[in-house]
């Protein structure tokens, strides 16, 4: 099933694509259930989804083989166990500046003697049959992506990647560009620098490097420099760019003739 292996397919290198679902409607995350995307992104850092929202989403989605990564608000280790309980394929976790971030990150997606993660896989294990196949997997399937987002981060990008079994991490341009000094100028040379640092650090250590993008032609380009993991827009920017569009060729100009 895609779902369960997403997390091999980042770690082999694969390209994977995904976009972000921000709208909180189960008519929605159903009609996204046949789009042809590697996986779903579930913000609950920056969109007013929590725990109940994240549960109507991954049931409406259920009958599929969608993947869901979800970014949590912050690297706290029971968030961060309730939504893969609730049955997300992985976790995003922002914010992550040096290799104990990454070290608590891990050790809370993971059961004993990986990490420190609960036991209670109540909704996820109706997915895998029963808990205990879920256990026999689940770390092996789990996926723990650190998003470098900061100066600090860049610094210490190698210390990172080597801090003990991530699947990858993602940049957040918009922050590291603040955090440099840049304020929302992403596309400053040095804010390109540094996030072609992550990715050829990511490609020395064999670990994915993904990031965030608002457009394909942004994404191609981040490929090309060694991405692998890509989150492309959101569907609110989808249906509000289709809204424009409509607009834009009804208003204008009829032409003679």
């Amino acid at each position: 099933m895609q779902r369960t292996h997403l997390t091999t397919r980042i770690r082999n290198g694969d390209l994977v694509v995904g976009c972000a679902h921000v709208i909180r409607d189960e008519a929605v995350t159903e009609g996204l259930r046949a789009v042809d995307v590697d996986f779903l992104l579930v913000d609950m850092q920056h969109v007013a989804i929590g725990l109940e929202s994240l549960q109507q989403i991954l049931v409406a989605l259920q009958p599929s083989d969608v993947a869901v990564l979800v970014r949590v608000p912050s690297n706290d280790a029971v968030l961060i166990g309730q939504v893969l309980d609730l049955g997300a394929t992985g976790v995003i976790v922002p914010m992550v500046n040096t290799a104990g971030h990454a070290i608590r990150a891990l050790a809370a997606a993971m059961y004993p003697p990986v990490g420190t993660r609960s036991w209670g896989p109540r909704r996820v294990a109706s997915f895998h049959g029963d808990a205990l196949d879920y256990a026999r997997s689940a770390n092996d399937n789990t996926a723990v992506i650190v998003q470098i987002e900061t100066a600090e981060a860049v610094a210490n990008v190698d210390e990172i990647l080597t801090s003990g079994g991530i699947t990858g991490v993602m940049v957040g341009p918009a922050d590291l560009a603040i955090s440099m000094g840049h304020m929302f100028d992403r596309e400053d040379q040095e804010v390109h620098r540094a996030i072609q640092r992550v990715f050829e650090r990511c490609q020395v250590h064999g670990v994915a490097g993904g990031i965030f993008t608002n457009d394909t032609d942004r994404a191609q380009h981040w490929i090309s420099m060694g991405a692998t993991i890509l989150n492309c827009s959101s569907d609110a920017t989808f249906v509000a760019d289709g809204f424009r569009r409509v607009a834009a060729a009804l208003k204008a100009p009829t032409r003679a003739g």
